[in-house]
């Protein structure tokens, strides 16, 4: 942890002069909260995932795997930050959420929403194809006060079973932030549980509009935090990575990786954050 927090500050410093055309971007699956983790249950985890925003002063952050209480509980360490999203089985508060957090002191929220990784995404809690579980994509409209420009933020966590599923949702998802987006600068995070190559991803990164680029792919800097986001709290075995940070062309780049803090013998998430530097 001490090295990537020393990262953090050098970082801050680094970048304090170009900080009105900075964005700083995570993808983070929290992982929910279950007492069979043991000593990597959330109530072990919270105050080290909330310091994770902190120390590298986010201004997005697409959570996956959150639960209602997990959220509260981050809410309540990071009063910066304000959030959107609902509950993936009732569109309201029940089951897993794929949260937007947001820097309210520096964004406006305009419009937000979810919509569901279905045949019919605007039908709450609705799944189709091969999905083991029902999924969503939380989607915001915001308005950054420093540049006046707008931006839309998708952040989605894609099944991790059903193949079909998988790239069957790549196409609601492209559907749906053309829709969105209509041209405006645009964000996608996400855990999507498939390698770049696969077909799902594929499908995302053919868009015409919004045309997407993998952050990691187009970085100035070297990407740091090895090979793999998923860890498994140190049990999964090497594999490619599976959660990303996409972006359209209106940014440039600074710095991509993988976000390995641990505290002892408690790891932060069985994924790593992933982490990005972009300018307008």
């Amino acid at each position: 942890m001490k090295r990537y927090l020393l990262f953090a500050l050098f970082f801050m410093i680094f970048s304090e002069g170009f900080s009105k055309d900075t964005l700083r971007v995570m993808s983070f699956n929290i992982r929910y909260a279950t007492a069979n983790d043991g000593v990597n249950a959330w109530t072990y985890r919270k105050d080290l995932a909330a310091s994770v925003f902190t120390s590298y002063e986010a201004d997005f952050a697409g959570l996956q795997e959150a639960l209602l209480s997990q959220i509260n509980d981050l809410q309540e360490r990071l009063p910066q930050y304000a959030w959107v999203g609902v509950g993936r089985d009732d569109g309201k508060e029940k089951g897993e959420f794929s949260p937007i957090f947001y820097r309210k002191d520096r964004f406006e929220l305009i419009n937000s929403g979810t919509f569901w990784l279905s045949e019919n995404p605007e039908v709450v809690a609705s799944k189709n194809w091969d999905a083991a579980i029902t999924r969503i994509a939380t989607w915001g409209r915001f308005k950054d006060l420093r540049t006046g420009k707008e931006i839309m933020v998708v952040n989605t966590h894609f099944d991790h079973i059903g193949e079909v599923s998988r790239q069957e949702s790549a196409k609601v998802i492209a559907q749906k932030m053309t829709e969105l987006a209509n041209g405006l600068p645009t964000l996608l995070t996400g855990d999507f549980n498939t390698p770049l190559q696969s077909p799902g991803i594929q499908t995302i990164l053919s868009l015409r509009s919004p045309r997407l680029y993998n952050t990691q792919d187009r970085s100035k800097e070297s990407h740091f935090g090895g090979e793999a986001s998923f860890n498994g709290f140190g049990s999964a075995q090497p594999r490619p990575y599976i959660d990303f940070i996409f972006a359209t062309k209106h940014f440039k780049v600074e710095c991509h990786g993988f976000l390995t803090i641990e505290q002892g013998n408690i790891q932060v998430s069985d994924h790593w954050p992933v982490w990005t530097e972009l300018r307008w």
